[in-house]
């Protein structure tokens, strides 16, 4: 028998797929193999099915837990429609397309060799590449013997359901940019190593001696070894420094362009008349060293950009279930959002988004509007009432007439008011930006006078070897260095760290911080419903956790996660019901248990005890909502549901208060819950601000940065849709962990780390860099000062500036590299 995941947890039946606790009214007698749910059920068989058993054994060897299944059941028809593939594939050879989708539930290398095992099963698909880091899948099929609807439907029966992601194109222009970029600094390399031995050869033959035909030959040798350095290594420092003056602007690439020029001829100069120093190895090694840099800063920027990308890539609501017909005759057919039109019905079943703004025609269900509003807890609609995309359906099936879709719905306006506002050039380092400049034209200017008078009064040949001396010296690669090399550094250790900074210009906006603006939700709260207080006796616990299993609503979820190890399963659960917006009632061992509204729960008549009674009322006051519990319609259990805050929120509000901070709440949901959370966070009444709009939140941040008091930064900290804009507005937007996409495409910076603490970690990594450019800043004006005076005074000549050179470059290398700007979390 092929070996599966363990079989016990905590003494409960494992489900065979995930190991997770099986509920006891999902348990089969007389099966050997149990199931937590019907997706685990059915990707269990699967794998089976098609001899991937394989996959249990990677999973054991790796001790890994998996997660519960998730199948959605869908048709992916609309994967098959003409413009969503020509927008997300690319042909290849052989007739065959190139598709990349976004898998849900990738965890562990067991899961890439799984679907990269599909071909084997999948007549059609040629090759399965995952990668593990984004999840994000690149598929080669054959539109003549299969459908991009029919991979996606085996991905999803497998628990991976796939997402059409739509970054395709700029991640295959950053991979060539990369290879060209790569490739340059790989001939700049190994160039200079080569001509550091062939010039070690001449130094040692000019103390020595050398025979005049070798030493001919090294030169000459010399010069073609280099020529490939100049002449295309280095092409990106004369592009820049020719586009800059073309556009009226003075390039720091600009005197990195005059050096290698000046210094390249008078060497290649040097060869052909057969004397003087050569200076290709230097100048070689200099390029190499600032074509690492600025990969370095890419590739530290790529990786921020990373986890914000693969969500970005995959549309937020990508399809509609839509009717047509009407009556018998009513069809359903998944559609791109792109076809649908305003009056079309949707179908939008339990658990799924609501893809549009319409009205409701049928149902009645409960929707968790937090990703719009930020309230966690979940409101009733019915028949008429207006709902928006992307609220969540806890309940029953809905029938949504469509008023708007796509770009004209409520979510589409924020995402485009963030556009608008990431479309803004930031204004970073001004002040470097200013200071190279002038550092620029002084030198020219320097240059200039130093061949004129030197000219004039000691001859052209000492002129000329003053000034190349001087701009080989003086060349500011410590300064083109200082600023790139600190912060691609800064950048890599934030990210180890947890901290994924999208635009490095939010670093240098947090040099001093007026005002952090916190959402409730997500933020400083765990974003999510539990069962905070709990009134009753255990068994009454069990049996609602039991109950509530039955059930994906919100409150069902609460319940789960309630611990009841160590007690009696309930053997038996009958007659289900669900009414949305009221409970849940169900026959188990042999009670009549009813989850719910006290006026669902308890039964006409039946009265509460007053110490039962008391405990709502105390739930009500601590903002709680109290969920009642009756067994054979008496009262037994009352449940406090609630978002619980942040075990490190109260530190963190108080150490930002410490530093003269400013702190202050904005969140969507209840005032009077809000206000509570305000003052357990020893937050005055005046900064605290609830039941706000995404609209209201966006005006608040932009009034407060339009009227800000001490000119420092307004920092806005959230995690749903509707802290979008205002994150956009913010001079610095942070989306905390577990934050939505356009939330985190809005954000300057991405914590992946719990908490609202790291916001503290990214103020004292922001000073920290700060210190690191300004130390290599000053290093390199007072280097090029000293190093430049000496050079136009004949101090020291090319070969000496030669090599000093690079020892101002290694300098800045070791400043911005032992700094410690950010540090993992302990």
């Amino acid at each position: 028998m092929s070996a599966s995941v363990p079989r016990s947890v905590r003494g409960s039946t494992a489900c065979a797929h995930c190991g997770l606790a099986v509920p006891a009214g999902l348990m089969r007698a007389g099966d050997e193999s149990q199931f937590c749910c019907s997706g685990c059920r059915q990707v269990y068989s699967l794998v089976h099915e098609w001899g991937f058993n394989q996959y249990y054994q990677l999973i054991e060897r790796q001790r890994g837990a998996l997660e519960p299944a998730r199948v959605s059941g869908r048709s992916f028809d609309d994967f098959d429609d003409a413009a969503l593939q020509a927008s997300a594939s690319e042909a290849v050879a052989g007739g065959r397309f190139r598709t990349r989708l976004y898998l849900e539930g990738v965890h562990c290398a067991a899961c890439v060799w799984l679907v990269e095992k599909l071909p084997s099963v999948l007549a059609g698909v040629d090759e399965v590449r995952l990668n593990y880091g984004n999840a994000v899948a690149e598929v080669t099929w054959r539109p003549d013997h299969t459908r991009l609807s029919a991979v996606a439907r085996a991905l999803d029966r497998l628990g991976y359901t796939p997402h059409v992601h739509q970054a395709s194109r700029l991640q295959d222009a950053r991979r060539a940019e990369d290879r060209a970029s790569l490739a340059r600094l790989g001939v700049a390399t190994a160039c200079a190593m080569n001509l550091m031995f062939m010039s070690g050869a001449l130094y040692a033959g000019e103390y020595q001696g050398m025979a005049t035909r070798f030493e001919v030959f090294f030169r000459w040798f010399s010069l073609v070894v280099a020529a490939p350095v100049f002449l295309y290594s280095a092409r990106p420092f004369f592009q820049t420094a020719i586009a800059g003056l073309r556009t009226g602007l003075i390039h720091i690439d600009l005197p990195i362009a005059v050096a290698i020029a000046i210094a390249g001829a008078a060497s290649a100069w040097n060869v052909i008349v057969g004397h003087g120093h050569l200076w290709f190895d230097s100048l070689a090694m200099l390029i190499a060293a600032l074509l690492a840099a600025r990969q370095l800063q890419r590739g530290a920027q790529r990786a921020a950009l990373e986890r914000a990308d693969s969500l970005r890539g995959v549309a937020f609501l990508e399809f509609a279930r839509r009717l047509d017909g009407d009556g018998a005759n009513t069809a359903v057919a998944e559609v791109p959002l792109t076809a649908l039109a305003q009056g079309d019905r949707v179908e939008v079943r339990s658990g799924e988004l609501i893809p549009v703004d319409g009205l409701v025609l049928t149902g009645r269900s409960m929707l968790n509007n937090a990703v719009l509003t930020g309230e966690a807890v979940p409101c009733p609609v019915e028949p008429g009432d207006a709902v928006h995309a992307g609220a969540t359906n806890l309940g029953a099936r809905l029938i949504v007439r469509v008023e708007a879709a796509g770009a004209r719905t409520r979510v589409g306006a924020l995402l485009a008011i963030v556009q608008e506002a990431l479309s803004r050039k930031p204004a970073m380092l001004h002040v470097t930006d200013v200071l190279a400049r002038r550092f620029v034209v002084t030198l020219l200017l320097a240059a200039t006078a130093t061949l004129g008078l030197g000219w004039w009064w000691l001859g052209p040949e000492v002129a000329f070897t003053r000034v190349v001396a001087l701009l080989v010296v003086s060349c500011p690669c410590a300064l083109g260095l200082s600023v790139p090399l600190a912060l691609s550094v800064t950048l890599m250790r934030a990210a180890r760290a947890g901290i994924f900074v999208k635009n490095p210009d939010a670093l240098e906006r947090l040099r001093r911080v007026e005002t952090v603006l916190l959402d409730k939700t997500g933020t400083l709260t765990e974003g999510r419903a539990t069962v905070v207080r709990w009134h009753g006796g255990e068994r009454t616990l069990q049996l609602a956790r039991a109950l509530e299993a039955e059930s994906s609503h919100g409150v069902a979820r609460a319940f789960q996660q309630t611990d009841t190890r160590g007690l009696h399963l309930v053997p038996m659960i009958a007659e289900v019901v669900e009414e949305p917006g009221r409970g849940i009632r169900g026959r188990l061992d042999g009670h009549d248990v009813r989850v719910g509204t006290r006026a669902f729960a308890v039964a006409d008549g039946a009265t509460m005890s007053p110490p039962l009674a008391t405990a709502a009322a105390e739930m009500l006051a601590a903002g709680l909502s109290p969920v009642f519990v009756a067994i054979d319609g008496r009262p037994a259990g009352v449940a406090g549901i609630g978002d619980r805050l942040r075990p490190d929120a109260q530190r963190t509000v108080a150490a930002l208060q410490a530093l003269g901070v400013r702190v202050r709440i904005l969140s969507g949901d209840h005032g009077a819950i809000v206000a509570r959370t305000g003052a357990e966070l020893g937050l005055p009444p005046a900064d605290v601000h609830g039941d706000l709009t995404p609209e209201q939140k966006r005006d608040f941040v932009a009034d407060l940065v339009a009227h800000r008091s001490g000119g420092g930064a307004i920092v806005m900290v959230g995690d749903g849709v509707n802290d979008a804009a205002a994150l956009a507005l913010a001079d610095v937007g942070v989306a905390v962990d577990g934050g939505m996409g356009a939330t985190i495409v809005a954000a300057d910076i991405v914590l992946t780390r719990e908490g609202v603490r790291p916001v503290l970690a990214i103020l004292d990594g922001a000073r920290r860099l700060r210190g690191v450019v300004r130390r290599n800043i000053g290093f390199s004006l007072v280097y090029n000062v000293v190093a430049s005076s000496l050079a136009v005074f004949g101090l020291i000549g090319p070969l000496a500036a030669a090599v000093l050179m690079p020892l101002s470059s290694l300098a800045v290398v070791l400043s911005s590299t032992f700094t410690r700007t950010f540090a993992r979390e302990a």
